[in-house]
């Protein structure tokens, strides 16, 4: 399966960014979960939430 990232970010008041990595076996199935974990952002921050694609990691690497 490969890794979709998203950048989710806030824009009101202190810019918060923070990254997402989406297991997923296509493109449309991994904008799916993007946009479901955009309105649970959204609902927990009680601000307005921006996601951004950012790319695809074909091999999940643990570099911990």
């Amino acid at each position: 399966m490969k890794q979709y990232v998203f950048s989710f970010y806030t824009v009101q008041g202190k810019t918060i960014v923070w990254e997402e990595a989406i297991s997923a076996s296509g493109m449309m199935e991994a904008f799916s979960k993007a946009q479901r974990l955009l309105v649970k952002h959204k609902q927990e921050k009680g601000v307005p939430v921006r996601v951004r694609y950012k790319g695809v990691r074909y091999r999940q690497t643990d570099i911990a």
